[in-house]
């Protein structure tokens, strides 16, 4: 297997729907409607896909159970519980041009400290603003307000509004001013400790511990106590071989750790049903 095979898959799988997104608007101003709609809702032929934040939202504001939505939602939930949460790392438009800003900072100032590394544990954080901002929602908006800082839709929005309605969205600064943010503070802040959408997918890979997962073989690595290359690849500064149940949360299954890992004794893998050995 060629060596950063599972990169080139991914970046490739990334842009391909970033680019998709941009040109489906036109697409459907054509009169292309197999696909059609943007990342709260997307549909194919007769499969549609919903954001489940959105649809949470919607149920607790209306009080109902919409079937359709229910499957739809069910569907993603479905995937992230057998894939984790390579919705994150292999589909997100927003996470591929994050992932491209932080490689470009750490190339800038590599040595560059960053505050934002103090709170490790990003999960419990997203955790907390998911609640908070769910309450604060649920008890004082009319409608389901979290969906607006979704940036995958915000990413698909922004290029609706330039094709249909000829209309630079706001949310293009929004964006634009997250990425500087990161940019500046070497740091991915908005997918590890912020973004609400990632919660929900992340809870429903927890449900299965035979989940597509990163597996850790200890009698095969050949490298330190220090930061060793699998470390330093990943994007979230996490460090794979040390994936206990705080960190794991935060994984997004983008194999960029295996990548690295082939180079050193091959101690990393991506992998279903397996169990992390010599933990």
């Amino acid at each position: 297997m060629k060596k950063n095979s599972i990169r080139i898959w991914r970046r490739t799988i990334q842009t391909g729907v970033a680019v998709f997104f941009i040109m489906l608007p036109i697409l459907n101003a054509k009169g292309f409607s197999f696909i059609w709609g943007n990342f709260l809702n997307i549909h194919v032929g007769s499969l549609t896909f919903s954001d489940p934040l959105a649809v949470l939202q919607m149920i607790v504001k209306n009080r109902y159970l919409p079937v359709g939505l229910l499957i739809s939602a069910g569907t993603v939930l479905a995937i992230a519980f057998c894939l984790g949460t390579v919705f994150c790392s292999w589909i997100c438009p927003f996470g591929l041009l994050s992932e491209l800003v932080n490689r470009l900072a750490c190339r800038v100032w590599p040595q560059k400290s960053c505050l934002c590394k103090i709170p490790q544990n990003g999960f419990a954080v997203k955790a907390v603003i998911f609640c908070a901002g769910f309450l604060i929602v649920s008890f004082f908006c009319s409608s389901p307000a979290l969906n607006r800082i979704s940036l995958p839709y915000q990413y698909s929005n922004v290029f609706q509004y330039v094709f249909i309605q000829k209309y630079l969205a706001p949310a293009t600064w929004l964006i634009g001013a997250i990425l500087l943010a990161e940019f500046l503070l070497r740091t991915r802040l908005w997918c590890r400790w912020i973004c609400p959408q990632s919660v929900l997918l992340t809870a429903a890979g927890r449900f299965n511990p035979f989940r597509l997962k990163v597996v850790f073989e200890k009698e095969k690595c050949v490298g330190s106590r220090g930061p060793c290359p699998c470390q330093k690849t990943c994007s979230l500064d996490l460090d794979p071989r040390r994936l206990n149940s705080r960190i794991e949360a935060q994984c997004t299954n983008c194999g960029d750790c295996v990548d690295a890992c082939r180079k050193t004794g091959g101690a990393l893998s991506l992998g279903f049903g397996q169990h992390k050995k010599g933990q």
